[in-house]
């Protein structure tokens, strides 16, 4: 974690495309968040490209409630797609949610990735990372068990 980002991987019983489908619908991503913070979808928007804005609604003990404007910095239909929070009208913070995906036997290879080497808000680094490599990995199991049906 040194060069401050992690990565993880596993395989995945769902194609590529299913589990695509799957993130780009912000309505799903509370079902992934181990750090007890994303509360849900503000916009219920479907993802559809780059540059595109999501808006979540989250809570922390440092902030309270509050949302984030994420936007999609990565989006390359079932091969991956991420983006990167925002306070509300500021530009991204530096830090990036990433997920890549590969077909790979009957299913996928799907690797998570936090990555805050950019980070620009100095006074909260020392609050990163969000959550840790365990966190992470949970992260991607509860992927896995949500897409495979």
């Amino acid at each position: 974690m040194r060069e401050r980002m992690i990565e993880v991987s596993r395989m995945v019983a769902a194609t590529p495309e299913t589990v695509f489908g799957f993130l780009v619908r912000p309505d799903n991503h509370h079902l992934l968040d181990t750090s007890g913070m994303v509360q849900g979808s503000a916009d219920h928007v479907t993802l559809t490209e780059l540059g595109q804005v999501f808006t979540m609604n989250m809570h922390n003990a440092f902030k309270g409630d509050h949302t984030v404007e994420n936007h999609v910095v990565v989006f390359e239909p079932h091969r991956a797609i991420g983006w990167a929070p925002a306070s509300p009208g500021d530009p991204p913070a530096g830090h990036v949610w990433l997920w890549r995906m590969a077909p790979a036997g009957s299913g996928s290879l799907v690797t998570h990735v936090y990555d805050w080497r950019k980070f620009t808000h100095l006074d909260m680094i020392d609050k990163l990372p969000v959550i840790g490599p365990d966190g992470l990995q949970e992260s991607l199991d509860r992927l896995a068990l949500a897409v495979s049906g």
